[in-house]
């Protein structure tokens, strides 16, 4: 898996954590998206992404000594703005889909990760076409 797959993989599954959670009082940590270390170097720069693009807000990001990736993402939630980015409509594999369902697929592990990356290059196609609409 390159960067570029490893990154979708990461956002894929922050932004499933912040859409099961809703809007409340929360933190979340690299620990909950259940990944590999491997993935730990894309945790916090996929966050910052997501937040610049005007997906996710935040109100403080508190890192801790250890890993790359300890610390926690304090009050993370989806902006107005994700909710609608998530709510559009994708093609995958000829099938049409919701940005959060095809998210929800890579999350819950029901997509064979043979194709993983066509999936989440996918997801990460439409998510990206949806913020410049």
């Amino acid at each position: 898996m390159d960067n570029l797959q490893r990154s979708e993989l990461v956002i894929a599954k922050i932004l499933t954590l912040l859409l099961e959670w809703g809007i409340t009082s929360c933190q979340l940590e690299f620990e909950e998206l259940e990944l590999d270390q491997d993935f730990c170097n894309c945790f916090y720069p996929c966050i910052e992404w997501l937040a610049d693009e005007g997906v996710i807000r935040y109100s403080d990001i508190q890192r801790t000594l250890g890993s790359r990736c300890s610390g926690s993402v304090i009050n993370p939630v989806l902006t107005s703005f994700g909710f609608k980015v998530l709510g559009k409509d994708i093609e995958l594999n000829g099938e049409k889909t919701t940005i959060a369902a095809a998210v929800q697929e890579v999350k819950s592990g029901n997509r064979d990760y043979s194709v993983v990356g066509d999936l989440l290059g996918g997801i990460l196609g439409g998510f990206t076409k949806s913020i410049g609409s």
